[in-house]
């Protein structure tokens, strides 16, 4: 059954979803700042193959997950491994995309340790070269490809990535949180509680 959209504004008025989402902020701010997280990044995947199922992005996420983990530590994973937190969040159009706070690595040491190839860009090596470059960057562009190499639905395309310095870490928490303002999802579905390092 379809809810009409004065359905939905009474549901709106009786339930204020306003104080589920302050009080969610609130609890995941406490829990970063409780186990000492640093998140570093802010990741956006948009897919062409969009999902409409949430249980189908839940599955597909712990594939994502092991993808970004595989870029950092491809031979074995310390126990003391960056971290990672999935936000699922609808288009108009019904089709799932992925927010993610993730955490960093030294890029010297990701450098130096792990043996990898990476997919890089004619231009940023020619940066390198001219030593106009910064490796934080390189390691974006190169997780970037890493990305879109090994999750199909993601695509090749400039919009299918987007990764971004974390900034202020309250404003992304609430940006992640914006489904609770809407009747988007049930509850905290928004949250893939199962991948994320929570």
């Amino acid at each position: 059954m379809k809810t009409t959209t004065s359905t939905r504004l009474a549901l709106k008025q009786h339930f204020p979803a306003a104080s589920k989402r302050k009080t969610t902020e609130e609890w995941l701010e406490e829990v970063i700042e409780k186990q000492g997280l640093r998140f570093r990044y802010f990741l956006t995947l948009s897919f062409y193959k969009g999902q409409t199922s949430l249980i189908n992005q839940y599955l597909d996420n712990h594939h994502i997950k092991n993808v970004i983990l595989g870029f950092f530590y491809p031979n074995k994973r310390p126990k003391d491994r960056i971290r990672l937190w999935f936000f699922v969040e609808k288009h108009a159009t019904d089709y799932l995309h992925l927010h993610i706070l993730l955490e960093g690595v030294n890029g010297l040491d990701w450098l130096q340790k792990n043996n990898r190839k990476v997919t890089l860009r004619k231009t940023t090596l020619l940066n390198i070269v001219c030593r106009d470059f910064s490796l934080e960057e390189v390691m974006i562009e190169a997780l970037t490809h890493h990305l879109q190499s090994y999750i199909r639905r993601l695509g090749k395309g400039e919009q299918s990535v987007d990764m971004k310095s974390i900034g202020d870490i309250k404003k992304r928490v609430q940006y992640v949180n914006k489904s609770l303002s809407s009747l988007d999802f049930n509850k905290w579905e928004h949250i893939d509680f199962k991948n994320s390092d929570l």
